[in-house]
């Protein structure tokens, strides 16, 4: 089972700074070779930012730690063949999304099997569930890869929605400043969350979907 750690109650706070991708597969690296101190880092790193990220799938706060405690657990349980595709922060990312999605697939089954007729969710209503959730936490994703403290004006901003001047209090930096850095992430947000123009209807009216760009990532870890 993986290292006993303190964070499944009360996530911690994680550093700003997460390391390279070079010491991020030198810590993969050596959780394959079984180290526990490396798993540990690893854990301790990505516990808060990864549970945020589950909580806006699930909604639930047991939820989403059960969530990323299952993603390390597997890795750890796994640890000797853990070779992730790609950077170890996608991989954990979408380990944590694929194993929330399951969450809400199975909670949706259940529902549909043991609730009144009235109540039943339909194939419909679960698919844009799910892609609402994909759609919020692909903006908390983008919102985690902005440099620190523009990460911190456009969260004040557009989730605790803030003003300037309180944001520009909270932060100890000039309203000007708080203007400058939410345009400049709201633009790489724009950018990032641009829709994907697919193949045009045989009517020859043009369709945009939204689609979350992403490598490739085993189902739940």
């Amino acid at each position: 089972m993986p290292p006993k750690t303190n964070c499944a109650s009360e996530p911690e706070t994680c550093c700003d700074d997460v390391g390279t991708d070079a010491a991020e597969r030198a810590w993969a690296d050596r959780i394959r070779a079984g180290d526990s101190d490396a798993f540990e880092v690893l854990y301790r790193t990505y516990w808060q930012r990864l549970y945020a990220f589950a909580f806006r799938y699930v909604y639930s706060k047991e939820d989403a730690e059960e969530v990323v405690q299952d993603v390390f657990f597997r890795i750890w349980r796994g640890r000797a063949d853990w070779v992730p595709a790609g950077a170890v922060r996608n991989y954990l990312y979408l380990a944590v999304r694929n194993v929330a999605r399951d969450r809400l697939e199975q909670a949706a089954v259940a529902q549909r099997r043991s609730g009144p007729v009235g109540q039943l969710a339909t194939a419909a209503e679960i698919l844009s569930d799910l892609e609402a959730a994909d759609l919020v936490a692909a903006v908390q994703r983008a919102l985690d890869e902005l440099p620190p403290k523009r990460s911190a004006v456009c969260k004040l901003r557009l989730i605790d929605e803030l003003s300037y001047a309180q944001i520009a209090d909270r932060l100890g930096i000039r309203e000007k400043t708080v203007e400058t850095q939410l345009a400049r992430g709201l633009k790489f947000l724009r950018d990032r969350m641009r829709p994907q123009r697919t193949s045009a209807p045989a009517d020859g009216s043009a369709k945009n979907t939204w689609r979350p760009t992403s490598s490739a990532a085993p189902r739940g870890a």
